[in-house]
């Protein structure tokens, strides 16, 4: 299991956001593979210091997460672990300030793919709000599990066909005691949805994720204060999370006063779709 560092003089903010990252990923993967038949087709190793997941069901989990530049002397061992991957595998670095790592993906091929920003708050250090006017928000019971999910995929845009392979997978998460999960209506209609991931003293902002037809009624800001309070509620010290950058998640999020503590670019390698 990925921990999440302390937080002290010793570790930055942008440091435990890239690491709680890493952690609810790794959470999420090994719990499907401890639970399901889906075992067979997940893997998570290590290439020296950077955590490498692989689940060819779903692309988003073929992630490695590489601390430092590092793991530019071990490509080959990147590569040789994603190349029959129909996903290839998108790598998210915490600091490569020096540019090693771009370097030396863009000698290999490597494409530039998403510019995350690490995002922080303290718990303490802003008032999250009120709850939004009209807008009420709730913990879903065990019989509402099925529909969060539903709801969850449907506010990724994830393809229907996928759904009751997902669910087999995502339905154990209810179990995890570090997650807590949120759905907030409007006007009596299910609107979006949210999950907070505690992690010791850090909080991770997890998964939110509004309908189409909800958006830009102040639905995802809503989940986001009720989160950050909760988070508080709970006794941790700071929230975190990350975003694509200049994205609405980024945007909602800075304008609820989670400030933007790094910006990272992400490298894509492309493996057997390349092909």
């Amino acid at each position: 299991m990925i921990v999440v560092e302390p937080n002290s003089a010793e570790t930055t903010a942008a440091s435990r956001a890239f690491q709680a990252a890493a952690a609810y990923d790794h959470l999420r993967l090994s719990t499907y593979s401890a639970c399901e038949t889906a075992r067979g087709r997940i893997r998570i190793e290590h290439a020296h210091d950077a955590l490498m997941l692989q689940f060819d069901d779903v692309g988003y989990f073929n992630r490695l997460y590489a601390p430092s530049a590092a793991i530019a002397g071990h490509l080959d061992h990147v590569e040789a672990f994603y190349r029959d991957s129909p996903f290839g595998c998108e790598l998210v670095i915490e600091n490569d300030d020096q540019g090693l790592l771009a370097e030396a993906c863009a000698r290999r091929g490597w494409q530039p793919s998403h510019s995350y920003a690490w995002m922080h708050m303290k718990t303490g250090a802003t008032d999250a709000g009120d709850e939004s006017e009209g807008i009420s928000i709730r913990q879903p019971h065990v019989q509402e599990h099925t529909a969060f999910l539903e709801f969850y995929l449907r506010g990724f845009e994830a393809a229907p066909g996928n759904f009751a392979a997902a669910i087999r997978n995502m339905r154990h998460l209810f179990y995890l005691p570090q997650l807590h999960f949120r759905i907030a209506s409007r006007e009596g209609v299910d609107a979006a949805i949210g999950v907070l991931c505690v992690l010791g003293e850090t909080a991770m902002l997890a998964a939110g994720a509004t309908l189409p037809e909800q958006r830009r009624h102040g639905c995802h800001h809503a989940v986001l204060a009720d989160r950050i309070r909760l988070a508080h509620g709970l006794g941790c010290t700071e929230v975190v999370s990350y975003a694509y950058e200049g994205g609405q998640s980024h945007l909602n999020m800075e304008s609820m006063g989670v400030e933007t503590v790094n910006v990272t670019q992400g490298w894509r390698f492309n493996g057997a779709a390349a092909s």
